[in-house]
């Protein structure tokens, strides 16, 4: 966990961040980087390569 500015961040592996969707379906691609989802979006962050935005992001729906 990270505070800053009164703000509590807590930076989750991409495990952790699909465990909020299990019992969902995951659309294709499923969990992945924002990046991968929408590749149109945004710049690359500088010196991280092709990351964008540190983010996940999943569509699912319930089976």
């Amino acid at each position: 966990m990270h505070k800053a500015g009164g703000l509590t961040v807590d930076m989750r592996s991409r495990e952790r961040f699909a465990r909020f969707f299990e019992g969902l379906e995951p659309v294709a691609p499923g969990v992945v980087a924002a990046e991968d989802r929408h590749p149109e979006l945004g710049e690359p962050v500088p010196g991280r390569g092709d990351v964008r935005s540190g983010a996940y992001v999943v569509v699912a729906r319930e089976g």
